[in-house]
């Protein structure tokens, strides 16, 4: 009966386990850009379904905690029609939010292409030398 090596085994275990671990973690920040972006757009849609006055002001108060802040400046110090002006601060916001997809996923694949590299290096140690 052939013996177990528990190098090869381990070196089976890293190949198999650390590209799910990968995945699992990177699953967890795919999501943050929309996630601010449904936030951010909520509070934007308050300003104009806000049905008096004093709610509205209330409401493009409390967007300096809720979007971004030039997001926020462009709704609360802008010039012309709010309707105008959410727009605008629409269309910022969805470019902010581009660009924090793009640097997040840029965070992933290099969290995958090092995680890879260290996987093989652990898994040629575990391997160990040649035994002739």
């Amino acid at each position: 009966m052939p013996r177990i090596s528990a190098s090869r085994l381990g070196f089976m275990l890293c190949a198999f386990l650390l590209p799910g671990l990968i995945g699992a973690f990177a699953s967890f920040s795919i999501p943050a850009p929309v996630i601010d972006e449904l936030h951010q757009q909520e509070a934007l849609d308050a300003v104009l379904a806000a049905p008096d006055d004093a709610t509205q002001q209330a409401a493009i108060a409390a967007l300096a905690s809720k979007v971004d802040p030039d997001t926020a400046a462009l709704v609360s110090n802008g010039a012309g029609p709010l309707p105008a002006r959410v727009a605008a601060a629409e269309q910022n916001m969805r470019l902010e939010v581009v660009a924090q997809a793009k640097a997040e996923a840029y965070k992933i694949r290099l969290m995958v292409i090092t995680m890879t590299v260290l996987g093989a290096v652990f898994g040629v140690f575990l391997m160990g030398p040649d035994k002739e």
